[in-house]
């Protein structure tokens, strides 16, 4: 069943900028704690509510058990035995995008409270069961032992994620075995994970007629981000991640300053002369 951004925004009060609707591509709120089905997405397009959440030992190439207990709103998704697990123990999701672009990602995690886990996470992403994992962000999520100091609060995931033919998968990993306490995290460690959401709209609602040539590069970008460009672009607006036009630029030539940006998150959108759109991700470091 598809869920309209509006559902979203009521249950997680947040905010996003939006072209056209965005949808929930797949989402998960643990709803309730018992079932074959309790750990698998509860929001999403067709086929990925059929997918469920799992807990991953890269080196090993098995999955541990996971448990439902209170969450941020209901129930969270549970793990132990996090112990030296830097670089190697994960969540994961995995879902279809076709037709989707424009994603990004929402979630929360939080340490287990007297039986703290790792401290510091990454997000990554691979494209299909045999893809290489990439980071999404250099960012690092750093959790506690509450709802609001691990949030993913909108994170552009990579426009290779974008409509793939292959399936995408996400994972939560671990960076770290030292735990929220600065002590080495013991095989009782608790990371709790809810509410992840990821967001798209629908690629049939952008026309890119007139701007399939045109790369950014590099990006992430620091103070310069160079335009190669066989194509016309009329408009190009730099977009926070909150909706905000930061940067509106006419007829923008080969090379763009961005050094008065603040780190984090953008959406690029370019308009033709055509009124023909076409939208990525941009990340300043």
């Amino acid at each position: 069943m598809k869920q309209s951004l509006l559902i979203v925004v009521l249950m997680l009060c947040v905010s996003i900028f939006s072209y056209g609707q965005l949808d929930t591509v797949i989402g998960f709120t643990f709803p309730v704690n018992t079932g074959a089905d309790s750990l698998n997405a509860d929001f999403g397009i067709s086929n990925n509510t059929s997918y469920d959440i799992r807990f991953e030992t890269e080196s090993t190439g098995t999955q541990g058990p996971i448990t439902l207990t209170n969450g941020a709103t209901t129930y969270a998704a549970t793990a132990t035995s996090w112990d030296n697990g830097k670089d190697d123990k994960y969540f994961s999701i995995k879902f279809k995008t076709t037709n989707y672009g424009n994603l990004v990602l929402y979630a929360k995690l939080r340490s287990g409270g007297n039986k703290p886990g790792p401290k510091y996470f990454k997000v990554q992403y691979k494209i299909g069961g045999s893809g290489t994992w990439e980071d999404v962000s250099s960012d690092t999520i750093t959790i506690a032992n509450d709802w609001t100091t691990g949030v993913v609060d909108g994170w552009v995931l990579p426009s290779q994620t974008w409509n793939a033919s292959q399936s995408v998968h996400i994972r939560f990993i671990s960076i770290t075995n030292t735990n929220v306490d600065g002590n080495p995290v013991a095989a009782d460690g608790i990371v709790k994970i809810d509410d992840i959401f990821i967001l798209g709209s629908t690629t049939t609602s952008l026309s890119e007629n007139g701007l399939t040539s045109v790369r950014f590069y590099p990006n992430p970008a620091n103070d310069i981000l160079n335009i190669e460009n066989n194509d016309i672009i009329a408009m190009l607006n730099i977009v926070s991640i909150d909706g905000r036009i930061v940067s509106q630029i006419s007829r923008p030539g080969q090379n763009i300053d961005i050094s008065s940006l603040a780190k984090g998150h953008y959406f690029l959108q370019m308009i033709s002369d055509d009124n023909s759109v076409r939208v990525q991700n941009l990340v300043i470091e």
